[in-house]
Protein backbone atom coordinates (compact mmCIF):
# COMPACT_ATOMS: atom_id res chain seq x y z
CA UNK A 1 0.00 0.00 0.00
CA UNK A 2 2.85 2.37 0.85
CA UNK A 3 4.45 1.82 -2.55
CA UNK A 4 1.12 2.49 -4.31
CA UNK A 5 0.55 5.74 -2.37
CA UNK A 6 4.10 6.95 -3.14
CA UNK A 7 3.61 6.20 -6.84
CA UNK A 8 0.28 8.07 -6.97
CA UNK A 9 1.64 11.14 -5.17
CA UNK A 10 4.73 11.31 -7.36
CA UNK A 11 2.53 11.05 -10.45
CA UNK A 12 0.36 13.96 -9.29
CA UNK A 13 3.39 16.17 -8.64
CA UNK A 14 4.75 15.34 -12.07
CA UNK A 15 1.53 16.52 -13.74
CA UNK A 16 1.43 19.61 -11.54
CA UNK A 17 4.91 20.74 -12.58
CA UNK A 18 4.21 20.39 -16.30
CA UNK A 19 3.58 23.62 -18.24
CA UNK A 20 0.28 24.00 -20.10
CA UNK A 21 0.39 22.89 -23.70
CA UNK A 22 -0.54 26.31 -25.06
CA UNK A 23 2.77 27.75 -23.83
CA UNK A 24 4.59 25.60 -26.39
CA UNK A 25 2.18 26.40 -29.24
CA UNK A 26 3.41 28.08 -32.44
CA UNK A 27 1.66 30.24 -35.03
CA UNK A 28 0.97 28.56 -38.36
CA UNK A 29 0.32 30.00 -41.79
CA UNK A 30 -3.15 31.21 -42.82
CA UNK A 31 -5.68 28.51 -43.71
CA UNK A 32 -5.83 27.91 -47.47
CA UNK A 33 -9.38 27.69 -48.79
CA UNK A 34 -9.83 25.34 -51.79
CA UNK A 35 -11.48 26.81 -54.89
CA UNK A 36 -15.29 26.78 -54.67
CA UNK A 37 -15.32 26.85 -50.86
CA UNK A 38 -16.37 29.89 -48.82
CA UNK A 39 -14.10 31.60 -46.29
CA UNK A 40 -15.23 30.54 -42.78
CA UNK A 41 -14.07 33.84 -41.27
CA UNK A 42 -16.80 35.85 -43.01
CA UNK A 43 -16.67 38.93 -45.19
CA UNK A 44 -15.53 41.35 -42.49
CA UNK A 45 -14.43 40.95 -38.87
CA UNK A 46 -16.56 42.18 -35.97
CA UNK A 47 -15.02 45.27 -34.39
CA UNK A 48 -15.60 45.71 -30.66
CA UNK A 49 -14.76 49.09 -29.15
CA UNK A 50 -15.02 50.42 -25.61
CA UNK A 51 -14.80 54.04 -24.40
CA UNK A 52 -11.37 55.13 -23.22
CA UNK A 53 -11.12 55.20 -19.44
CA UNK A 54 -9.01 57.63 -17.46
CA UNK A 55 -6.44 56.26 -15.03
CA UNK A 56 -7.79 55.94 -11.46
CA UNK A 57 -6.25 58.05 -8.73
CA UNK A 58 -6.47 58.50 -4.99
CA UNK A 59 -9.11 56.42 -3.25
CA UNK A 60 -10.30 55.11 -6.63
CA UNK A 61 -7.40 52.63 -6.53
CA UNK A 62 -9.30 50.82 -3.75
CA UNK A 63 -12.94 51.24 -4.85
CA UNK A 64 -15.78 50.65 -2.46
CA UNK A 65 -19.49 51.35 -2.16
CA UNK A 66 -20.72 54.95 -1.93
CA UNK A 67 -19.77 56.39 1.46
CA UNK A 68 -21.58 59.74 1.52
CA UNK A 69 -24.64 59.89 -0.68
CA UNK A 70 -27.54 57.53 -1.24
CA UNK A 71 -28.65 56.55 -4.74
CA UNK A 72 -31.72 54.60 -3.63
CA UNK A 73 -34.88 55.27 -5.62
CA UNK A 74 -33.04 57.10 -8.38
CA UNK A 75 -35.78 56.31 -10.89
CA UNK A 76 -38.09 58.72 -9.03
CA UNK A 77 -35.44 61.31 -8.07
CA UNK A 78 -34.76 64.44 -10.08
CA UNK A 79 -31.02 64.16 -9.36
CA UNK A 80 -28.91 61.13 -8.40
CA UNK A 81 -25.30 59.97 -8.35
CA UNK A 82 -24.04 57.76 -11.18
CA UNK A 83 -20.71 56.42 -12.43
CA UNK A 84 -18.92 56.43 -15.78
CA UNK A 85 -15.43 55.69 -17.15
CA UNK A 86 -14.60 59.32 -16.28
CA UNK A 87 -15.62 58.91 -12.65
CA UNK A 88 -18.63 59.75 -10.50
CA UNK A 89 -21.09 62.43 -11.62
CA UNK A 90 -24.48 63.88 -10.71
CA UNK A 91 -27.25 63.06 -13.18
CA UNK A 92 -29.95 65.76 -13.25
CA UNK A 93 -33.21 65.34 -15.16
CA UNK A 94 -33.12 68.80 -16.71
CA UNK A 95 -31.50 70.72 -19.58
CA UNK A 96 -27.90 72.02 -19.22
CA UNK A 97 -29.00 75.69 -19.28
CA UNK A 98 -31.51 75.13 -16.51
CA UNK A 99 -29.05 73.04 -14.47
CA UNK A 100 -26.43 75.80 -14.81
CA UNK A 101 -28.80 78.36 -13.26
CA UNK A 102 -29.91 75.96 -10.55
CA UNK A 103 -26.29 75.15 -9.69
CA UNK A 104 -25.47 78.85 -9.36
CA UNK A 105 -28.33 79.30 -6.88
CA UNK A 106 -27.26 76.15 -4.99
CA UNK A 107 -23.66 77.38 -4.69
CA UNK A 108 -24.73 80.81 -3.45
CA UNK A 109 -27.34 79.46 -0.99
CA UNK A 110 -25.31 76.69 0.67
CA UNK A 111 -22.58 78.87 2.19
CA UNK A 112 -20.10 78.31 -0.65
CA UNK A 113 -18.19 81.24 -2.15
CA UNK A 114 -18.78 81.83 -5.86
CA UNK A 115 -15.45 82.78 -7.43
CA UNK A 116 -16.50 82.84 -11.08
CA UNK A 117 -19.96 82.21 -12.50
CA UNK A 118 -20.15 80.87 -16.02
CA UNK A 119 -21.94 83.62 -17.95
CA UNK A 120 -21.91 81.56 -21.17
CA UNK A 121 -24.53 79.20 -19.78
CA UNK A 122 -22.26 76.15 -19.83
CA UNK A 123 -22.42 75.77 -16.06
CA UNK A 124 -18.66 75.78 -15.46
CA UNK A 125 -18.93 77.65 -12.17
CA UNK A 126 -15.81 78.06 -10.02
CA UNK A 127 -16.37 78.19 -6.27
CA UNK A 128 -14.73 77.62 -2.90
CA UNK A 129 -16.16 75.17 -0.38
CA UNK A 130 -15.30 75.26 3.31
CA UNK A 131 -16.40 72.21 5.25
CA UNK A 132 -17.74 72.76 8.74
CA UNK A 133 -16.03 70.57 11.32
CA UNK A 134 -18.51 68.51 13.33
CA UNK A 135 -18.78 69.39 17.00
CA UNK A 136 -18.03 66.65 19.51
CA UNK A 137 -19.94 66.43 22.79
CA UNK A 138 -17.46 64.14 24.52
CA UNK A 139 -17.04 64.63 28.23
CA UNK A 140 -13.81 64.68 30.22
CA UNK A 141 -13.68 60.93 30.81
CA UNK A 142 -14.50 60.17 27.17
CA UNK A 143 -11.57 62.30 26.03
CA UNK A 144 -9.30 60.50 28.49
CA UNK A 145 -10.13 57.15 26.85
CA UNK A 146 -7.34 57.53 24.29
CA UNK A 147 -7.48 53.84 23.36
CA UNK A 148 -10.92 54.17 21.76
CA UNK A 149 -11.18 54.44 18.00
CA UNK A 150 -12.56 57.82 17.03
CA UNK A 151 -14.18 58.44 13.63
CA UNK A 152 -11.72 59.90 11.15
CA UNK A 153 -12.62 63.37 9.89
CA UNK A 154 -11.77 64.10 6.26
CA UNK A 155 -11.73 67.76 5.26
CA UNK A 156 -13.07 68.24 1.71
CA UNK A 157 -12.54 72.03 1.70
CA UNK A 158 -11.05 73.53 -1.44
CA UNK A 159 -11.63 75.28 -4.76
CA UNK A 160 -13.71 73.41 -7.33
CA UNK A 161 -15.39 73.78 -10.72
CA UNK A 162 -18.48 72.16 -12.19
CA UNK A 163 -18.53 70.73 -15.71
CA UNK A 164 -21.86 70.08 -17.45
CA UNK A 165 -22.47 67.62 -20.26
CA UNK A 166 -25.76 66.91 -22.03
CA UNK A 167 -26.97 63.31 -21.83
CA UNK A 168 -30.09 63.07 -23.98
CA UNK A 169 -32.71 65.21 -22.23
CA UNK A 170 -30.72 65.07 -18.97
CA UNK A 171 -27.47 66.66 -17.79
CA UNK A 172 -24.35 65.18 -16.24
CA UNK A 173 -22.59 67.33 -13.63
CA UNK A 174 -18.91 66.48 -13.13
CA UNK A 175 -16.75 67.97 -10.39
CA UNK A 176 -13.21 69.23 -11.03
CA UNK A 177 -10.61 70.91 -8.87
CA UNK A 178 -9.96 74.59 -9.52
CA UNK A 179 -6.95 73.50 -11.58
CA UNK A 180 -9.17 71.45 -13.92
CA UNK A 181 -8.11 68.05 -12.58
CA UNK A 182 -10.64 65.37 -11.67
CA UNK A 183 -11.71 65.09 -8.03
CA UNK A 184 -11.48 61.66 -6.40
CA UNK A 185 -14.62 59.63 -5.77
CA UNK A 186 -14.96 60.46 -2.09
CA UNK A 187 -14.69 64.22 -2.58
CA UNK A 188 -17.03 64.10 -5.58
CA UNK A 189 -19.68 62.21 -3.63
CA UNK A 190 -19.45 64.65 -0.73
CA UNK A 191 -19.79 67.91 -2.67
CA UNK A 192 -22.11 66.73 -5.44
CA UNK A 193 -24.19 65.16 -2.67
CA UNK A 194 -24.85 68.67 -1.37
CA UNK A 195 -26.03 69.74 -4.83
CA UNK A 196 -28.11 66.58 -5.15
CA UNK A 197 -30.13 67.54 -2.08
CA UNK A 198 -30.79 70.98 -3.60
CA UNK A 199 -31.55 69.84 -7.13
CA UNK A 200 -33.40 66.65 -6.21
Amino acid sequence: MALIIIAVLSGCSAFRNQEPEYLASTEVSRLKIPPGMSDPTGASPVLISVPQMRMPSGDELAPGPPRVVSTAGKQDANAYMAWSPEGAYLMVKDTPDSVAMRLQHAIENTGMTMLQADSSGGGGHKFHYTQVHPETDEGFFSRMAFWRDRPEFIDFSGTFMTSLRADGQNTRVYLLFGTGEHVDTQGTEHILGIFMERLG
